[in-house]
C-alpha cells in the first residue's frame, strides 16, 4: 500500500511559536473539542488563476472528535466531505452519469504535540474518489503553527505545502489557515492544482469556516443533503476499529461509490443538429415564425461577431422579420457541420439578394451554435464580411 508523505519537521525543536500550556489547551478545544463530536461548516468558492473566474460554490463539513488529552499530546479522529455546487443554481456538480462531484475524506487521524513553544501536528486520512474512483492514503506532518494573543481573542495560523505525484503528473498545493476564537472562526486560502473536474490550470479556493457543537445547529440544507446521500458524515468516526475496517473499504481495488442522483438533463447530439438543421431551412425560406421557435427567448446573435449582439426574440426589434423586409433572400447552405457536445460549428455558403435590387450575390462565412439542455439556440456567432457584402449588393 502506498502512502503520500507530505510536509515535515523543519522549525528549530527550540523556535517560539507561541504555544505555552494554555495556547496548546486552547487550540484542542477550538479545533477538535473536548470529546464530544464538533462540526465545522465552511463556504467558499473555487476560483481559476489568473482571471479569478469563479469555477464552483464551496461547502464543506467536517466532524472532528477528541479521544486523548494530556498536558503534552492530544489525538482526535475526523472525516470531512467536501461539496461543490454550481455558482448560480447552487446545485451539486454532477458528472455525465449522475455522480455528484464531491471530495471526500472518510477518515483522519490527529495527533498533536506540544513541544516546549512549538506545537507539532502529525495526521494520517484517506482522500478521493480520484482518477477510477480510487482513494490514496497519506500522512502530513506540520510544525509551522503559530498562536498569538490580541484583544481578548487567541489567534492561530498554520500552513501546509505539499506536491504529489499522480498519474496525470504532478499536483501542487499551498493551503493557508487563520483562525481566531470569540468566537471561532477559520478561514483557509488553496493555491495549487485544480481539481480534475475544473480541467487544466491553477486555481483557489477560498472559504470561511464557522463551528457548531450539534449537528442539529447546521444549516438545514447542508443536513438534507448529507442525511440523504452521505450519512456517515453526520459524526465523525466511533473509534480506531471503525477506522480501520474504513481503510479496508476504501483502499479495496473498488472503494464504494461517491454519492449519485439522477444524471443531469443533457441534449443529445441529434438534438443539435437537429435544431441547428432547422435553423439554415427556415433561414432559406424566410419562415420567420419558425425561425422564432428554434432560439431561447434570451438568446443573442453576433452577427457578425464584432457588432453589438443582438437579442434574436427581443419583439421591439424583430430581428428576423426585419431581415426578411430587406432581404428578398438570404439562403444560406450548410457545408461543413462540426459538433462538440452542445456547440456546433458550421461552414456554410450564402446566397443574398435585397428586395430593392435583384442582384444575387454569393458569400461565404462561418457560425458558431449553442444550444441549451431544452434543445433551443442559446447563442450564435458569425464570422463573415458584412461590409464586402453589402458593397456588392
Amino acid at each position: 500500500m502506498e502512502i503520500e508523505t507530505l510536509g515535515g519537521e523543519t522549525a528549530a525543536t527550540n523556535a517560539d511559536h507561541g504555544f505555552d500550556s494554555e495556547a496548546f489547551r486552547e487550540f484542542i478545544r477550538f479545533d477538535v473539542g473536548n470529546g464530544s463530536p464538533l462540526y465545522w461548516h465552511s463556504l467558499g468558492k473555487l476560483y481559476r488563476h489568473p482571471r479569478g473566474a469563479i469555477i464552483a460554490d464551496v461547502e464543506a463539513l467536517v466532524s472532528n472528535r477528541l479521544v486523548a488529552y494530556d498536558k503534552t499530546t492530544a489525538e482526535a479522529i475526523c472525516r470531512t466531505i467536501v461539496l461543490y455546487r454550481d455558482p448560480e443554481t447552487h446545485e451539486i456538480l454532477q458528472e455525465s452519469d449522475g455522480t455528484h462531484i464531491v471530495r471526500e475524506y472518510p477518515y483522519i487521524i490527529a495527533r498533536f504535540e506540544h513541544q516546549d513553544r512549538r506545537l507539532v501536528i502529525h495526521t494520517e486520512g484517506l482522500s478521493g474518489p480520484h482518477g477510477n474512483g480510487h482513494y490514496g492514503l497519506a500522512q502530513v506532518t506540520n510544525d509551522k503553527v503559530f498562536a498569538h494573543e490580541s484583544a481578548g481573542s487567541t489567534f492561530f495560523y498554520w500552513t501546509l505545502f505539499g506536491r504529489v505525484d499522480t498519474p496525470v503528473g504532478k499536483i501542487w498545493f499551498t493551503e493557508a489557515y487563520n483562525a481566531s476564537t470569540s468566537p471561532d472562526i477559520m478561514v483557509m486560502n488553496r493555491n495549487g492544482t485544480l481539481p480534475a473536474f475544473a480541467g487544466m490550470g491553477d486555481g483557489l479556493m477560498q472559504t470561511t469556516a464557522r463551528c457548531f457543537d450539534d449537528y442539529e445547529e447546521l444549516p438545514e440544507s447542508l443536513r438534507e443533503y448529507v442525511d440523504r446521500h452521505a450519512p456517515e458524515h453526520r459524526a465523525p468516526p466511533k473509534n480506531h476499529a471503525e477506522i480501520a475496517i474504513l481503510k479496508e473499504q476504501y483502499l479495496e481495488e473498488e472503494a464504494p461509490p461517491p454519492p449519485r442522483s439522477a444524471p443531469p438533463k443533457k441534449v443529445s447530439e441529434q438534438q443539435v443538429r437537429e435544431v441547428v438543421g432547422a435553423y439554415f431551412s427556415s433561414l432559406r425560406t424566410m419562415d420567420v415564425d419558425r425561425l422564432q421557435e428554434l432560439f431561447d427567448e434570451d438568446a443573442l446573435s453576433w452577427d457578425p461577431v464584432g457588432s453589438p449582439p443582438m437579442r434574436v426574440c427581443d419583439k421591439s426589434t424583430n430581428y428576423f422579420r426585419a431581415l426578411s423586409n430587406i432581404f428578398e433572400k438570404m439562403s444560406l447552405t450548410e457545408d461543413d457541420i462540426f459538433v462538440c457536445g452542445n456547440e456546433v460549428a458550421v461552414r456554410w455558403t450564402g446566397v443574398a439578394m435585397l428586395r430593392s435590387k435583384p442582384t444575387e450575390v454569393t458569400f461565404e462565412g462561418a457560425s458558431v451554435f449553442e444550444v441549451n439542455d431544452d434543445g433551443l439556440i442559446q447563442s450564435i456567432r458569425s464570422y463573415w464580411d458584412k461590409k464586402a457584402l453589402m458593397s456588392r449588393l
